[in-house]
């Protein structure tokens, strides 16, 4: 048996299960943010999970810069009161009341490890985003804040798209590159689907005419964790591959492992992880080590 594959089987059993009762949804008040927290509101009611509710800002230093200092804890103080109103309109434009948990507001410079700090402090055990696609030059370049969010989390982050609706999600597909590491996404995503009734579908995208090489490497028939179909695509393209596969077999969400490596590869799987992520127009679940 590949040795891949073997350590993923030797580690499946050790990886923490999953229960998503607690989601943490942060918001910046977009309309793609709107969207997204009824799709949050819509998934936890479907599991029966608390939704709360973040926002997080810093006062530029432009605004601050001839204040007395003693006076710069009031202007936080005051942006705290506004922005927690805010929250209170942000969620009454949807119908959440027996899925809402609390509202906070936090204080920092870095949103994502704001974000992903609080996550941790509360043990989270999912993370909602929107995703407004990525139309400006800077945010090719450096990304978005779901996407470093993602990249720090402690727990899973579902990428909701632009425009995305709700539906009871049947069919999530796993991206796999036959990590080592496999082991520990996949079983929180077989609990994630259990938890919402899904199917898991696996799917590894051949870049190269070597189909017969890789069905011998997987060895499919001993792949040790469940799944309704486990598919190799030959394509020249991992995202059109993937494009392809969801739309020929209803995929709901795509699933993505974002390993930590060393930091030239994980620059590229992370890179691999934001265009697929502004790519689909499906819910994109990312997990890490």
């Amino acid at each position: 048996m590949d040795k891949t594959l073997k350590d993923s089987i030797d580690n499946f059993t050790n990886t923490k299960p999953i229960n998503m009762k607690s989601i943490l949804f942060p918001t910046d008040f977009s309309p793609s943010s709107q969207n997204a927290f009824k799709y949050a509101c819509l998934l936890a009611r479907d599991i029966g999970a608390r939704i709360d509710v973040i926002t997080v800002f810093h006062l530029p230093a432009s605004d601050v810069a001839d204040l007395p200092a003693d006076y710069y804890p009031r202007l936080i103080e005051e942006q705290e009161e506004v922005l927690e109103n805010k929250l209170k309109a942000f969620t009454q434009n949807v119908d959440c009341e027996d899925v809402l948990g609390r509202y906070d507001v936090a204080y920092g410079m870095f949103v994502p490890q704001e974000i992903t700090s609080f996550a941790k402090m509360r043990d989270y055990e999912l993370i909602v985003m929107g995703t407004k696609g990525s139309h400006n030059i800077m945010e090719k370049l450096m990304g978005s804040i779901t996407t470093h969010t993602m990249m720090q989390a402690p727990c899973p982050v579902l990428a909701v798209p632009d425009g995305a609706i709700y539906e009871k999600v049947e069919k999530i597909a796993y991206a796999t590159d036959f990590s080592l590491n496999d082991a520990h996404s996949v079983k929180m995503l077989i609990g994630i689907a259990k938890e919402i009734g899904a199917e898991t579908y696996f799917v590894h995208v051949e870049t190269h005419a070597e189909l017969g090489r890789v069905g011998d490497m997987i060895e499919i028939e001993n792949y040790p964790f469940e799944f309704s179909e486990f598919s190799v695509v030959n394509h020249k393209s991992v995202m059109l591959g993937l494009d392809n596969y969801m739309e020929e077999k209803g995929i709901d969400w795509l699933s993505l492992f974002l390993p930590r490596r060393r930091l030239w590869e994980r620059l590229f799987h992370s890179s691999f992880t934001r265009k697929m992520t502004f790519h689909t127009n499906k819910p994109v679940l990312v997990f890490h080590e």
